[in-house]
């Protein structure tokens, strides 16, 4: 169902729109996505798709052009208000789309105009937006001049604080799985490896996808996990030899990313 905007927004919104079909807009989005490959979490694609849909009107010259509440993206995408405004802000970061607010005629705010970018934007937005970098040489060299008082004496090594406390430090039982890692996962990994030191480094790879792929704390990444162990351990087997623990960790992130690429592909190809 179309929503009718007032003229005014509607000739706000022609202001920002950078393209001249469909086509080159559906073009530059997945241009944008293939270069972010495995970047991009689920939310950050489903904010992404509500606005796409949003910016296709072409009829009112608005193309790439959308006028949205943020409780509209929520409601449409069944996310959270935060986790929507950390999606926009990692769209803004990669320079796919922009968005300036408006205001109402009573003066408090309204609705966001988002406005999707040219795929060669993204390098003059970061001139304009990023501040000039200062010297660096310059800016510390005073530092390293004050620092020459009499009371500079050098800090004593962490090494010697360390020493003097061995006597009575206790030894961590590498038995015990860490009460962050979720219950289910550690339920998963103890099918092949019980011990809860491995646990932990197989949960590491796991937080480290989170953070190279842009998933957001509160988004349950254990599915793509658990496929990616499926998937290890069915290699394990099928290889027919012993493993170094180096391996399956290797096998079991690889899997995980080569499963978000695939995602994000599949959600490209629906826009072609």
């Amino acid at each position: 169902m179309a929503i009718m905007l007032s003229t005014e927004n509607i000739s706000k919104m022609q202001k920002y729109s950078k393209f001249s079909s469909k086509e080159q807009l559906r073009h530059t989005i997945n241009t944008h996505i293939k270069s972010l490959k495995g970047k991009l979490s689920t939310s950050v694609i489903s904010v992404l798709d509500v606005i796409r849909k949003r910016a296709m009107n072409e009829s009112q010259k608005t193309l790439g052009a959308a006028y949205l509440l943020i409780e509209t993206i929520c409601k449409m995408t069944k996310l959270s208000r935060s986790t929507v405004e950390r999606a926009i802000r990692k769209l803004e970061q990669f320079d796919i789309l922009k968005r300036t607010s408006t205001s109402r005629k009573t003066g408090l705010q309204g609705a966001n105009i988002y406005y999707f970018l040219p795929s060669n934007d993204g390098v003059e937005m970061m001139g304009l937006d990023k501040p000039e970098t200062l010297d660096t040489t310059k800016v510390e060299a005073p530092k390293q001049e004050a620092n020459t008082g009499v009371f500079n004496t050098p800090k004593r090594p962490k090494e010697t604080k360390k020493d003097n406390v061995n006597g009575t430090r206790l030894v961590k039982d590498i038995s015990v799985i860490p009460s962050y890692i979720p219950k289910e996962f550690a339920i998963l990994i103890q099918q092949g490896f019980s011990c809860g030191r491995v646990i932990k480094q197989f949960w590491s790879k796991v937080v480290m996808f989170k953070n190279v792929t842009g998933w957001t704390r509160n988004e349950n990444v254990l599915p793509i996990a658990a496929d990616a162990w499926e998937y290890a351990k069915n290699e394990y087997k099928r290889d027919k030899k012993e493993w170094e623990l180096d391996r399956f960790l290797k096998c079991f992130y690889g899997t995980m990313k080569r499963i978000e690429e695939k995602r994000v592909e599949e959600f490209a190809a629906l826009w072609t």
